[in-house]
Parts: C-alpha cells; sequence; structure tokens
C-alpha cells in the first residue's frame, strides 16, 4: 500500500483557499457592514473594521512570508512516484474538506455580527486577503524558477497514527518542471 500523500500546487491551493476565506469573511460581515451596527457608531464601527481586517492581513501577508521563503528555499525535486493533483482538479480537492468549516463559519459570522454589530468575519477576510497576496509572490517565484511548487496535501484532521503526519506537519515545497504542471501529471 503507497502511503505517500498527494501532492498539490502551492500557488493553486494557497489561492483557493484565500478565496474561500475571503469570500466566507465577507459574507459574515454583511450583517454588520449594511447597518445592523448594534448602537456602534461610525469611527468606532471604522477602526473595528480596520483592525478586524488589517491585523490578519498583516500577520498572514507580511509576517508569515519568511515561513514561506524558508519552504521555497529548502524546496526539493518531487518525491518519485508521488501522486500529483493537476492545477485544475486543485480547488475542488482543497475545498472538499472545508466544507463544514465553512457552514461554521458562515453561520458563527452573521451571529456574531448581527447580534453585536462588530464585522467579526473581517478577519477571516483578512487573512484570505493575506493568502491571496501571497499566492501572487509564489507564481512570481514559480515563474523566476521555472518550476511548479507542490506541497503534501493534508486532509483537514489527519489521524494521530497517519504515516505522513510529520510531513503534514513539516509542510515542505517540493518542485517539478513547469512543464508537469501543464501536462497535469
Amino acid at each position: 500500500m503507497d502511503t505517500r500523500p498527494s501532492l498539490v500546487g502551492a500557488v493553486a491551493a494557497t489561492r483557493a483557499l484565500g478565496t474561500i476565506a475571503l469570500l466566507v469573511g465577507l459574507v459574515a460581515s454583511l450583517a454588520a457592514l449594511m447597518g445592523g451596527t448594534a448602537g456602534l457608531g461610525g469611527p468606532v464601527l471604522a477602526v473595528l473594521a480596520v483592525l478586524l481586517f488589517g491585523v490578519p492581513f498583516a500577520w498572514v501577508a507580511i509576517a508569515r512570508r519568511a515561513w514561506y521563503r524558508t519552504r521555497l528555499e529548502a524546496a526539493t525535486p518531487a518525491p518519485q512516484g508521488s501522486p500529483v493533483i493537476a492545477r485544475e482538479n486543485t480547488f475542488e480537492v482543497v475545498s472538499r474538506t472545508l466544507v463544514v468549516p465553512v457552514v461554521i463559519g458562515l453561520g458563527l459570522g452573521v451571529l456574531v455580527a448581527s447580534t453585536t454589530g462588530v464585522p467579526a468575519g473581517l478577519a477571516l477576510a483578512g487573512a484570505g486577503s493575506g493568502l491571496l497576496w501571497h499566492a501572487q509572490w509564489l507564481a512570481r517565484e514559480e515563474r523566476k524558477r521555472n518550476t511548479w511548487l507542490l506541497f503534501p496535501h493534508a486532509p483537514l484532521r489527519p489521524a494521530p497514527d497517519d504515516p505522513s503526519l510529520p510531513l503534514y506537519q513539516q509542510v515542505p515545497f517540493y518542485t517539478a518542471s513547469a512543464r508537469a504542471a501543464d501536462a497535469g501529471t
């Protein structure tokens, strides 16, 4: 039995996660952003919105850059025989396991926004925007290096006895030829 995890494109997976987080965060904030401010004044709401969006964006887009750069510099060729998910299938594969977290995120965001007037979903939207920012940076790095960046596709909640658990926790980057990405190997 082959226990190697599937590899997924780093740019496409980061874009998928960023897009989902951004959309869920904005939708969850709609109740507060459309006037349900529960008595919060305009300036207070504006400062709250900037902080809720800006802090997660800055953390993901700026502070996490070193994390991405470290993995990029340590990237090795993809292990021989590892299954690679084609670029066009990445969004489906990445988002499939996120249905329950998305529904919970929407529900909690709408609940918080409608009861307190705080657009709490903006924190998720900020993180999603930061991920989209990183996806652009990773895409530029791929073009500069003429390679395809991959990482292991981890389940949402890996089992404690999963033989790939240490690999999931390490999140290494692998490289494959840009031609392999176009061929969808």
